[in-house]
């Protein structure tokens, strides 16, 4: 009899608790439910509205084709289809076979008169363009804008700017030929000397664990940081002890605080042009597919390049170093008179300070 009781008190208890429980489940489910309908809506309607505004941003207008290049436009004196011409080269070899997505993705310009004050209707797909650019500035403006799907977040987070194509990759190489030599880094002058590991290193193409010490290896680097980056942010309030510190010589002190700054804040030793260069070469060894796989590996930075590249990423960071190096800007040659004019006006000057009375007895 005592069994049955205890039986009962027990269901008694429990059961009421469980169908509680369910029914805040139930509950939980259907908001959940509910608000899955509610976005799927509004994304219907977002797709709907988006849809009659493209057509009507693109009734009444020109399509220019180029290559897989599509271009809406009113007629207006804006050079398009020869921006289109020398921009579709350039577009076509570095995205390769992706580029023939383009075709489903075309721009949508609208030519404006710069000077006029009438108020015109306003458009919210598309670009908005002064009809007076000249060749040159609407290519730049084509390349600048290329309708592709965006980076994935590790890449862009990587890359540090958009991908696009340029018209003179030579002088982009040019220019990281100079960050090479001028840079104030130690692992940056290695990586220009041949060390490949170095390379990789200021490139972050591996481990980013510990890039403190193998990007800014020596304790003046790290000082430097310190107080020309990050003065004004360390030397107040709880960092300030260890700022003068930092200033007083203390190596510890100055790696300390670089510790402590937020991901992503540490300054990197090469700037954009570095990166954009060597996925543009990892792009040019892999050939017309690379691209996409590039966009479809998710694994380290260093291992995507390689694998869009097809070879080893050793062999991918040489490629890059000797382009680099072989970019380096050409030595201006001086015609023989001028050594005789500079000796010429050397001598004038000297003479010119000998007469003056500061030089007098």
């Amino acid at each position: 009899m005592s069994r049955t009781l205890a039986s009962v008190l027990f269901l008694w208890m429990v059961v009421p608790h469980a169908w509680a429980q369910d029914t805040v489940v139930i509950r939980l489910q259907g908001r959940a439910d509910s608000l899955l309908r509610a976005w799927r809506d509004a994304q219907a309607i977002a797709n709907v509205a988006d849809s009659l505004e493209r057509e009507r941003a693109t009734a009444g207008r020109d399509t220019i084709a180029v290559g897989h290049l599509r271009i809406i436009a009113n007629r207006s004196p804006l050079p398009l289809r020869q921006a289109a011409e020398r921009a579709w080269p350039a577009i076509d070899s570095l995205y390769g076979s992706a580029a023939a997505d383009l075709i489903q993705y075309p721009y949508i310009i609208r030519a404006i008169d710069p000077d006029t004050t009438v108020q015109r209707s306003v458009f919210h797909v598309g670009l908005e363009v002064p009809w007076d650019l000249d060749l040159r500035w609407t290519t730049t403006l084509l390349l600048a804008n290329v309708p592709v799907p965006p980076l994935d977040r590790p890449l862009a987070d990587w890359l540090g700017a958009p991908l696009r194509p340029s018209l003179d990759p030579a002088d982009e190489r040019r220019t990281v030929y100079l960050q090479l030599v001028t840079a104030p880094s130690q692992a940056v002058r290695a990586c220009f000397l041949g060390v490949l590991a170095r390379c990789a290193d200021v490139l972050a193409l591996g481990d980013t664990s510990g890039l403190l010490e193998r990007w800014y290896p020596s304790p003046p680097e790290r000082r430097a940081l310190v107080t020309e980056s990050f003065g004004d942010f360390f030397n107040h309030g709880a960092n300030a002890q260890a700022f003068q510190a930092c200033l007083a010589l203390s190596d510890a002190a100055c790696t300390g605080l670089l510790r402590t700054l937020p991901p992503g804040t540490l300054p990197r030793p090469l700037a954009y042009a570095a990166r954009a260069t060597i996925v543009r070469e990892a792009l040019r060894l892999g050939g017309r597919d690379s691209y996409r796989r590039l966009l479809e590996s998710d694994v380290q930075i260093g291992e995507r390049l390689a694998a869009a590249a097809g070879v080893g990423l050793d062999s991918l960071v040489g490629a890059w170093r000797n382009a680099i190096v072989a970019a380096r800007p050409t030595a201006v040659a001086l015609p023989w008179w001028a050594v005789g004019a500079a000796f010429g006006w050397l001598a004038f000057f000297g003479a010119c300070g000998m007469r003056s009375s500061r030089w007098r007895l």
